[in-house]
């Protein structure tokens, strides 16, 4: 088992390093036209049968460096009436704490290089997640950044909840491989959106 997982890690390790490049060099290219074209991207998910329901939480992160840009999606989700949260790390503990989110808020950064909610901020339950990815398979391995947070929480939520939290990666087309090497403490996408394709992956 440990020999199995070690070859797994030093796989993801030789795709991240491959996946970082591709995601900078995109984001340099059409990160500002993809910011708000997600927006549209969103509603055709909605449209194949994610469902935003008027007591949907819908948490997403903020962006960090060369990350799709969530920032206008967020505002457009406040503007359709859906309660938005953004993900805290809490140092103690992999499961993320989610706090409310509206336009305007001063978010505090943390030593993580994150952005998030003040402590005065309610903690709200998430229905959906919108996930960073790094890379990307077509049947919904997600590679994250090796904190395993993201993770985690939703291993758990999907344990401990009658209705399961809604995974949808975020991420360019060109963050898509063949194959995203994966283990049992990996969690699967639900959806994926990119600015040409919509995703939905069987459960």
């Amino acid at each position: 088992m440990f020999l199995r997982l070690s070859r797994v890690d030093k796989t993801k390790q030789s795709l991240a390093r491959k996946m970082r490049g591709a995601r900078t060099s995109t984001h340099r290219k059409i990160g500002p036209m993809v910011a708000t074209k997600i927006i549209d991207q969103f509603k055709i998910a909605r449209g194949m049968g994610l469902e935003i329901g008027e007591n949907t939480v819908v948490s997403a992160y903020w962006p960090v460096r060369d990350e799709l840009d969530t920032r206008f999606l967020l505002q457009a989700l406040h503007e359709d009436g859906v309660q938005c949260a953004l993900p805290v790390v809490d140092s103690k503990d992999k499961m993320l704490i989610f706090r409310q989110w509206r336009p305007g808020d001063v978010l505090r950064e943390t030593s993580f290089g994150l952005s998030e909610p003040a402590e005065d901020k309610p903690c709200l339950v998430p229905n959906v997640l919108l996930v960073p990815v790094l890379a990307v398979d077509r049947d919904g391995n997600r590679l994250g950044y090796g904190g395993g947070y993201y993770d985690f929480t939703l291993l758990r939520f999907r344990l401990q909840r009658e209705r399961p939290v809604i995974a949808v990666g975020l991420a360019y087309e060109a963050q898509i491989t063949s194959d995203v090497p994966h283990d049992l403490s990996d969690a699967k996408l639900d959806w994926l959106i990119t600015e040409t394709h919509v995703m939905q992956f069987n459960s």
